[in-house]
């Protein structure tokens, strides 16, 4: 891949904490997964080339964005520019789809009313307590354009859920944007 790269998209990683952003976004980025858990301060900003499926360079930035309520007033400032949102429930914690219903929903409707949206249950490695019907109806309250199952240990559909809110987000910009595609030479 050159070091040109056509587009920019930014894309917010939210959810209460422990549902495994940072560890789903370090496993996109880099591959690895660590045991290791340390809560998020503020935001982790991560970037990675791609090539879309229309040939095109992008360059993604992924905002590891704190779910602890004591970072609340500052979440809106990160928010600002984003382009798409992946909102992360941990299958093993029901009560962490219940806040994205209650919370995370509410605060994307305030901050990010048009950005296109996944949900991802996170952790599907592991022993699931909370039922599909669940997922499924968390999904459609925040609108999802799809409902993703993954697992930043294994790897489970984690980079499909990057290509495809890449590629979401990619093709909005375009219909809605199009000066913003780039000249053919």
């Amino acid at each position: 891949m050159s070091d040109s790269v056509n587009f920019v998209l930014k894309i917010i990683v939210i959810g209460e904490p422990a549902t495994g952003k940072t560890s789903l976004v370090k496993k996109y980025i880099s591959g690895h997964f660590s045991q290791d858990y340390r809560a998020s301060i503020g935001t982790n900003m991560y970037i990675k080339k791609v090539r879309l499926d229309s040939g095109e360079e992008a360059k993604i930035q992924l905002w590891d964005i704190a779910g602890q309520e004591k970072w609340i007033k500052m979440r809106h400032i990160y928010y600002r520019g984003a382009q798409g949102a992946l909102v992360l429930g941990d299958l093993t914690r029901e009560k962490s789809f219940d806040q994205i219903e209650l919370f995370w929903r509410e605060d994307l409707l305030k901050f990010c009313p048009d950005v296109p949206v996944i949900l991802i249950a996170n952790k599907n490695d592991l022993k699931v307590e909370t039922p599909k019907e669940k997922v499924e109806a968390v999904g459609k309250k925040l609108e999802a354009i799809s409902v993703i199952y993954t697992s930043a240990k294994t790897g489970d559909n984690v980079e499909q859920a990057f290509k495809t809110i890449s590629e979401i987000v990619y093709e909005r910009r375009i219909k809605f944007n199009p000066e913003s595609q780039p000249s053919q030479s």
